[in-house]
């Protein structure tokens, strides 16, 4: 028991780092796609450009091929309407005939922008390509409101991408820009430093267009959360980034299937998907053919930057923040799993097998109560390292049986 209690100890700040951290994020995020936590679908729709919509309209798109989003979606009455993609042509080499047409196509963009109640496009963050030439100051969004050190706040010295002025001018942009260097994700950025002033992630920039809220209205601490006027709070690390929960609930179709139920709701009859979902919500327009599914998430799957997106905007609109146990509760499972190998001496090598079999099916059980009840993962790198060492010991020494019974005298 002492040795198990000081494996348990080793575990548990072991843990907290990885590539040990990776295994409690994947169970974590394991349990949030099982459970059955109780949240209504939050007012997010993802409008999906699907290997199918680009086997018609293949990539790059022309202003005219993202106007068919806006003239389904608004009728519908949605709050936001959002591009994740940099709507900016000068990056694209459009075919000839596309190319002479492309003034008037942007023109009949630009009108459907006007129309819409609020609007969000993409834009990226970088560096200039001379480092010894400092670039303009450009107008982005900032936040002044702020609180804590910036030195973990990803930083960036330049606009490096951004959409054209005819769009930028008639609607709101939004930083992409995601870590270079993540494995997998399981956290999307809330704030970025340009320049020395921090300014809003495009996750942060749709919810704070859907709240109807000002960058004046927004109160950061950094390390610790996001003030949203009185309306939502947004839990941040010190590097600024929100933990997503995928298992939220949202909404999701492709743009075919979008432009289709429109046609049929105008004509009088039923469309096959929940237009009423869109009614009020944030409608995210994005890429999730195979080409852009190239994130791997902590849950094991691969996914676009749309789809990591739509799932921190429901997370944020839900609440349904998820969180670690806290101290007391990882002590009570070291104690739990350190009182259970008392039973392991006395029994048969098997015996020991299926006993911590056992331990771990019903601690998992635990485990998805207690986070359909309170959203909090227990840890999972912890009571499996235990079972393992006891296991471990168990095999590695003789059956009660073959023990000698007597000394033997020579």
């Amino acid at each position: 028991m002492i040795l198990l209690l000081l494996a348990g100890l080793a575990l548990n700040m072991q843990s907290r780092l990885e590539p040990l951290a990776s295994w409690d994020n994947a169970f974590a995020d394991f349990l949030a796609m099982s459970s059955r936590h109780n949240a209504a679908s939050a007012p997010v729709v993802l409008v999906e450009i699907d290997d199918s919509n680009l086997a018609s309209k293949p990539w790059p798109w022309t202003p005219l091929d993202f106007t068919l989003f806006f003239q389904a979606a608004l009728p519908l009455q949605p709050d936001v309407l959002a591009i994740d993609e940099v709507l900016d042509w000068n990056r694209f080499a459009l075919p000839e005939d596309h190319q002479r047409k492309l003034p008037q196509y942007e023109t009949v963009l630009r009108d459907y922008i006007l129309r819409s109640p609020r609007v969000l496009l993409g834009a990226e963050l970088g560096y200039p390509p001379d480092p010894e030439v400092i670039p303009p100051l450009e107008q982005v969004p900032l936040l002044r409101n702020v609180k804590g050190s910036l030195r973990e706040i990803p930083e960036f010295t330049a606009v490096e991408h951004e959409p054209s002025e005819n769009f930028r001018l008639s609607a709101t942009i939004g930083f992409t820009n995601l870590p270079a260097n993540h494995r997998r994700f399981n956290s999307v950025p809330m704030l970025f430093n340009y320049r020395g002033q921090i300014t809003p992630s495009f996750t942060l920039q749709a919810v704070m267009l859907w709240a109807k809220l000002t960058p004046d209205d927004i109160a950061v601490q950094i390390g610790s959360h996001i003030a949203l006027g009185d309306k939502l709070r947004i839990p941040i690390d010190s590097a600024g980034r929100m933990r997503v929960n995928f298992g939220s609930l949202r909404t999701k179709f492709s743009l075919e299937d979008l432009v289709l139920a429109s046609e049929q709701s105008l004509a009088g009859r039923k469309p096959k998907i929940p237009l009423e979902q869109i009614k009020n919500s944030i409608v995210l327009l994005s890429r999730t053919d195979e080409a852009a599914m190239k994130l791997s998430f902590a849950t094991g799957l691969t996914g676009s930057a749309g789809q990591l997106f739509a799932a921190a905007i429901a997370t944020i609109q839900n609440q349904s923040f998820i969180r670690p146990s806290p101290l007391w509760a990882n002590g009570a499972v070291l104690a739990a799993f350190t009182i259970l190998s008392a039973f392991v001496p006395g029994r048969k090598k098997l015996g020991t097998i299926v006993l911590g079999i056992i331990a771990l099916t019903v601690y998992g059980m635990i485990a998805m109560a207690v986070f359909n009840r309170w959203l909090v993962y227990l840890p999972f790198v912890l009571p499996v390292g235990m079972v393992f060492v006891f296991t471990l010991i168990r095999l590695s020494t003789p059956s009660p049986s073959k023990r000698l019974k007597k000394p033997v005298i020579f």
